[in-house]
């Protein structure tokens, strides 16, 4: 059986929490996109982590973890969490790193900088951006290119022939030297150099075996380059319909796709948040459910669930099931704000809008349904959930079409009720 663990928001829905507990039982995880930019936190053995290129499938023995050709690689990032992985568990984790994987290169994060889009777009600024801009524009350096220096330096030249062109009086941009940047990758990527392989003939194979194949998406579907609230995206695909694309399968036939949702909203970053909150009720938001960057450690924006998003993201995901998470976090509201249309030039839809500017315009039209008092992160039956908790969940189902299928109360895995 194979499953794909997808954010419905924009990021920050606990898939580093769903995609631990659920890869377990995986004898394969795959991360399909994105870079050292996302950050999926998991506790494991007590122990809290924040891993931002090494799939959840590493913390378990025997499942292997693929970095597929959808992502871009830092490799000192991955270094890091690879040391500090082997620590914590006392055995080096199985990985498998796509060699058609692109690497962001030292550059991309300096030209981020200079360009200035970090900052106006309000990313990481971790140079994913450039990295697939280069890959695009076939100016990219990719990891099996570490294979053969010979070819890697002569990319790398090419590559700064073009930089030392565009940036003159950038002396960042000029001082650079392709075979002292080569010398540094392969000095740092030497102990994973084993793990580069063929990761598509790896994910195929598994696959046709019927082996437990997971597949770790980070972002959200709001954050997709194609369907999100574009230009305030990330630079990849993070939908189900970008995952074919990024480990090279046609049409994988992934029996279940379980989107992940928060049961309120959080933006991190410049672009439109039509539920967003101010004041005393966004600090509650914010320090009770710790919204805070696992990259960056940037304050989150916090609003009420939207259930327009929501649904839309599950459609484009063509979800089988849903997780909800941080549900722990609105015990003690008397009243939770539920957005199901907006407003828009005087009307109301509940169609969300592709373009960002649109979006902006858009104001929430909410129903309020009864909170609850009880604190809840120690219930392990779903029949001791809150009557109104369950309400709640109920409303999010008959608005969205997709069943609940997890229900998270807390952070620790235990903190879990599966209903499948």
């Amino acid at each position: 059986m194979s499953t794909a663990i997808l954010g419905l928001q924009w990021g920050d829905e606990g898939k580093g929490k769903i995609t631990h507990l659920l890869a377990k039982e995986a004898d394969m995880v795959v991360r399909f996109n994105g870079g050292p930019n996302a950050g999926h936190t998991v506790i494991d053995r007590g122990v809290k982590f924040g891993t931002h290129l090494i799939p959840a499938g590493a913390f378990y023995p025997g499942t292997l973890s693929v970095l597929s050709s959808g992502m871009v690689i830092n490799f000192a990032v991955l270094r890091e969490e690879w040391a500090l992985l082997s620590e914590h568990l006392g055995w080096q984790p199985q990985l498998l790193i796509a060699e058609n994987a692109h690497i962001i290169m030292p550059y991309h994060r300096q030209l981020e900088e200079l360009e200035g889009s970090g900052k106006h777009f309000g990313t990481t600024r971790r140079g994913i951006a450039p990295t697939y801009s280069d890959k695009t524009a076939k100016l990219g350096i990719r990891v099996g290119d570490l294979l053969y220096p010979d070819v890697a330096l002569q990319r790398l030249e090419l590559k700064l022939s073009f930089l030392k062109r565009d940036w003159p009086d950038a002396p960042e941009i000029q001082n650079l030297d392709a075979r002292s940047l080569l010398e540094e990758q392969l000095t740092t990527a030497e102990p994973l150099l084993p793990f580069i392989g063929d990761a598509t003939e790896a994910i195929g194979l598994a696959m046709a075996a019927g082996k437990n194949v997971m597949f770790e998406g980070a972002q959200g579907a709001l954050l997709d380059v194609d369907h999100g609230s574009y230009p305030f995206v990330t630079s990849s695909s993070t939908t189900f319909a970008g995952l074919g694309n990024s480990i090279g399968i046609p049409n994988p036939q992934v029996d279940r796709r379980l989107g992940v949702f928060k049961a309120y909203m959080t933006r991190v970053g410049a672009g439109p948040f039509p539920t967003i909150v101010s004041g005393a009720l966004e600090e509650r938001l914010r320090t009770t459910g710790g919204e805070f960057g696992v990259t960056t450690g940037r304050p989150r924006e916090c609003g009420w669930l939207d259930l327009v998003a929501l649904r839309y993201a599950a459609s484009l995901n063509g979800c089988s099931g849903l997780a909800i998470t941080k549900l722990d976090v609105l015990s003690g509201f008397d009243e939770i704000k539920v957005c199901q249309s907006y407003r828009l030039n005087g009307q109301s839809t509940d169609k969300f809008p592709l373009s960002a500017e649109v979006l902006e315009r858009c104001e929430p039209e909410y129903e309020t349904v009864a909170g609850w008092s009880e604190k809840i992160s120690q219930i392990r039956d779903e029949a001791e959930l809150p009557k109104s908790l369950m309400a709640f969940i109920e409303l999010i189902e008959s608005v969205v079409k997709v069943p609940i299928e997890v229900i998270s109360v807390g952070p620790e895995p235990e903190a879990t009720m599966m209903r499948v």
